[in-house]
């Protein structure tokens, strides 16, 4: 699967914007359960775009310190669009009774070293293999234009070495409000057609609340509003590289009120807010996102593995009162781990606390029953349990308030280091 590729950001060029994607892979699991496709009724299929929906914060100092303007210039991305504000989604992406689970934002997961800015459907019959069987119905929620409609890049593409393809688009509902899809399997005609022979639509297409627009097996889905901010990230410029993600907003406060009940019958978290979160940064603390030193943020420098220099000290998505260490270069791979005694917590840590070592141990789900979690099957109440084996230590320390030296030694034990050494790295924020 989270998580998405080089900007394409507003008021930035075309030729940027093709660069840009995009999630490396989904969970490699999930889902049973299903219910009775969902039909709305009539009356709410053309929702009123006029209608009051959670607002969400609008911070003046941060629009202004990415560099985005109010005002910017019409440019391709978004070609079609119509309006602004939100709108309300009158359908789910996905029928009611073809979703088995729906993951949240804010997962750590591989090559996603940092929280990922979009949800997880998966279909209610899992199959680790792409088959017209795994494959499932992917719905438009409101009126809308498809403004980009692409390949995925050739390292990403779940479709490769199959019959099916792997697609990312964007749904623009409104000129500041769209929706990104990502691992459409197969598109409906009028977007085959769209297509044509090339990688790419050439213009938009128009959908409308409901419409078919493809198939997939597990895909991407998220939701973003240009007026909205997330005022967690300490440095919004980091996030250049994927410029939607600081308007990133939870999809289910979109959804008209009875869509989201269903929806949320198939939503795995349960802590506020449901749909997920992603920014976790606290300022002059270790919790949140760090990026080695002179990398470009969250670019990076390398392509396409960019996140091998990132690395977060966030909460677990599935369980807040636990935390995950998520590293984008542990012996040579970016993995996941919990802390051995769940302590010290990442929001506690400071310039004040000195030299850290954290313990990597794996971790695992267990369910209100106290049963592993499977990642099969729909379950509420989720807790991490870590693991009594260590893998590795980590060693931080806050030099300055936005300032972290940072060192991993894989398959050693906290007795067994001292302190840093010659390839600690620094990181920022």
């Amino acid at each position: 699967m989270n998580s998405v590729w080089i900007a394409f950001a507003f008021g930035f060029t075309l030729a940027v914007g093709l660069l840009v994607f995009v999630d490396y892979d989904a969970p490699q699991q999930p889902p049973l359960q299903g219910q009775p496709a969902y039909a709305p009724p009539a009356s709410t299929v053309r929702a009123s775009q006029q209608q009051n929906f959670p607002s969400m914060p609008f911070v003046e100092e941060i629009k202004q310190s990415t560099g985005q303007q109010e005002q910017r210039q019409a440019s391709v991305w978004n070609q079609g669009c119509k309006g602004e504000g939100t709108v309300q989604f009158t359908f789910p992406p996905r029928k009611i009774g073809d979703i088995g689970i729906i993951e949240p934002m804010g997962l750590m997961l591989s090559a996603h070293v940092t929280p990922i800015d979009h949800q997880y459907y998966y279909p209610s019959v899992w199959t680790q293999e792409l088959s017209e069987e795994s494959m499932k119905d992917v719905f438009s929620p409101a009126d809308g234009v498809v403004t980009e409609l692409q390949s995925m890049p050739a390292y990403f593409n779940q479709g490769k070495g199959t019959q099916y393809g792997d697609y990312r688009l964007i749904i623009h509902f409104t000129c500041e409000f769209y929706a990104i899809y990502i691992h459409v399997n197969q598109l409906s005609d009028k977007l085959k057609n769209a297509v044509g022979n090339g990688e790419r639509i050439t213009a938009p297409v128009e959908v409308n609340a409901g419409e078919y627009i493809g198939r997939a097996r597990a895909f991407d889905f998220s939701v973003h509003y240009e007026k909205s901010f997330l005022t967690g990230f300490v440095v919004p410029e980091h996030y250049s590289r994927e410029a939607w993600k600081i308007h990133t907003v939870d999809p289910f406060d979109y959804f008209a009120p009875e869509v989201k009940a269903q929806l949320l019958t198939k939503n795995i978290r349960t802590a506020s807010p449901v749909g997920g979160k992603i920014d976790r940064d606290i300022d002059g603390r270790l919790a949140g996102n760090w990026f080695e030193e002179n990398t470009n943020g969250y670019q990076g420098t390398r392509d396409p593995e960019y996140w091998v220099t990132h690395a977060s000290f966030s909460p677990n998505a599935l369980d807040e009162e636990h935390f995950i260490i998520s590293l984008g270069d542990f012996a040579g791979e970016a993995k996941q781990f919990g802390a051995k005694g769940n302590s010290p917590d990442p929001k506690t840590v400071g310039v004040e606390t000195g030299l850290v070592k954290y313990e990597l141990v794996e971790f695992e789900h267990k369910d209100e029953t106290g049963n592993y979690w499977n990642r099969m099957s729909y379950v509420k109440g989720l807790k991490a349990e870590n693991m009594n084996e260590v893998r590795g230590t980590v060693l931080v320390q806050l030099l300055e308030k936005r300032k972290l030296k940072l060192e991993v030694f894989p398959g050693k034990k906290a007795s067994e280091v001292s302190g840093f050494t010659s390839t600690a790295k620094t990181y920022e924020r």
